[in-house]
């Protein structure tokens, strides 16, 4: 098995050096190295190819003019690439020694698309923080259906197979539950592998995630107030109808291109059962939104939770459904009115 690394970077002079060096002690070496430099104007550019004179394989440096975003800097990267197996790597973090064999192992498995792993969020000098994600009871093999349906680890956690995968980065993403829009390409490539095989959250943490405050993504505080329970709990007691209703769009949006992609592999079963299960999912966000919606009478209300219960819309997250802490909120919804 090869694996190619696709490298976007943009003015990352600063923390560049650290990633190459981590990359070139791999103790199993990548096929390839394709670095697609987005007009970087710090010596970004000069670091890359100081780099490939020296890697020990080989080393492509793509110096292009400026693209709208990373999000198409990655994905051209990605379309160079020619192993059977593509890990992403941002600019600024550091890998385990160990990262592309131990994860490249898990592709041993015919079956599995895309494997992520844990990292250790630190700060911009590598000091540790007590925060490691994604959270260590995400862990096993996944189909399409037996995971939270809005999971997806970030970019630079993920390795996935080129070939059925990379061609459909250059169609139309579906709508992303990271934000409003497109779905951004590590979302977009972690949804696919669940339509088109399995996917493997590895409980090894094989690199550290630097935060900045010159970081696309975040700095350090802002990750781990993110991650923290107060804001995430914040978050679900502030939400209602509108964000209800965008979650189900989005959810109809992936079963759409479930149906494209099931079509276009000749019926497959895992991108149907995926287009049945966002159908479900989009249908059960869909009535969460009718019941929090200004407007709805008590009776309306009552109603439409007795029909969410009753459609076992508040299953369990990993089978799709809202889980026991929504059918709190919602019960509260229904009994008082919205907010």
């Amino acid at each position: 098995m090869k694996i190619s690394i696709a490298l976007a970077t943009f003015n990352g002079a600063t923390y560049l050096a650290e990633q190459l060096d981590s990359i070139k002690r791999q103790s199993l070496q990548p096929v390839e190295l394709i670095i697609s430099d987005d007009a970087s104007t710090d010596g970004t550019a000069e670091i890359a190819r100081r780099f490939a004179r020296e890697a020990g394989f080989e080393v492509k440096v793509d110096v292009h003019p400026k693209l709208p975003g990373y999000n198409e800097n990655f994905i051209r990267a990605i379309m160079q690439c020619t192993g059977d197996v593509v890990a992403l790597c941002d600019q600024d973090d550091v890998w385990a020694d160990n990262k592309l064999e131990a994860a490249g192992a898990e592709f041993r498995d015919a079956a599995v698309v895309a494997v992520g792993h844990r990292v250790q969020v630190v700060d911009e000098r590598l000091r540790p923080t007590s925060l490691i994600l994604p959270p260590a009871s995400v862990r096993g093999k996944f189909t399409g259906k037996n995971l939270d349906p809005w999971f997806a680890p970030g970019g630079m956690h993920l390795l996935f197979r080129r070939a059925p995968i990379a061609p459909w980065l250059l169609h139309e993403p579906p709508l992303s539950k990271w934000g409003r829009g497109p779905a951004p390409f590590d979302e977009w490539i972690f949804f696919l592998a669940g339509l088109v095989g399995k996917r493997v959250m590895m409980p090894d943490v094989l690199a550290v995630w630097r935060r900045h405050s010159s970081s696309f993504t975040g700095s350090v505080k802002s990750t781990t107030e993110t991650w923290s329970p107060a804001f995430r709990w914040r978050l679900a007691t502030s939400v209602g109808a509108d964000s209800y209703g965008y979650t189900a769009e989005v959810a109809t949006s992936r079963a759409e291109l479930a149906e494209r992609v099931a079509r276009d592999l000749k019926g497959a079963s895992s991108a149907k059962d995926g287009a049945t299960f966002y159908r479900r999912v989009s249908q059960t966000w869909g009535r969460r939104a009718r019941l929090h919606a200004n407007g709805s009478s008590y009776a309306e209300r009552l109603l439409i939770l007795t029909d969410m219960m009753r459609k076992l819309d508040y299953r369990r997250r990993d089978s799709g459904g809202l889980g026991a802490k929504s059918l709190l909120k919602d019960s509260y919804t229904a009994l008082r009115g919205p907010r």
